[in-house]
């Protein structure tokens, strides 16, 4: 009866330390969309696997700069996004899919994506956690 308890005993604290320590050394996500800070190419705006919203779920980045789609309006590259970049975006309106303008990869350039644009005027782009998406760093080739 003894033996029987302590193997319980035992076996329930094995349980509580396991289950405890699966959060431990988790790495951080600040948007929740399941790529870890460390490897999302946006780290503030959802856009991997466990995105709700939106059609960038696949941390994708059309012009391979490490910043991903729902946060580089930055078309020109020059490191802002100012009214610069809205001239872009209307020369490439109903563009189709693939396009560096369509910041919310719906497959085409649009209104949509003139009202994000807009939303991040003077901001820059990001943030990414890759390393090959600062500014002094070559084009990010692999995803």
């Amino acid at each position: 009866m003894t033996r029987n308890l302590i193997v319980l005993g035992c076996a329930a604290l094995l349980t509580i330390g396991l289950s405890f320590g699966s959060f431990a050394g988790s790495a951080p996500d600040a948007d929740g969309d399941g790529v870890p800070d460390a490897y999302d190419n946006c780290v503030d705006i959802a856009n991997g696997p466990l995105a709700s919203t939106g059609n960038c779920d696949a941390q994708e980045d059309y012009n391979t700069n490490g910043y991903g789609q729902v946060c580089d309006a930055d078309l020109n590259e020059d490191g802002g996004v100012g009214l610069d970049d809205m001239g872009i975006l209307l020369n490439n309106l109903n563009a189709g899919a693939g396009n560096t303008a369509d910041l919310n990869c719906d497959g085409g350039v649009g209104l949509d994506d003139m009202g994000r644009l807009l939303n991040s005027l003077n901001l820059t782009p990001g943030p990414s956690g890759l390393p090959c998406a600062a500014p002094t760093a070559t084009a990010c080739t692999a995803q």
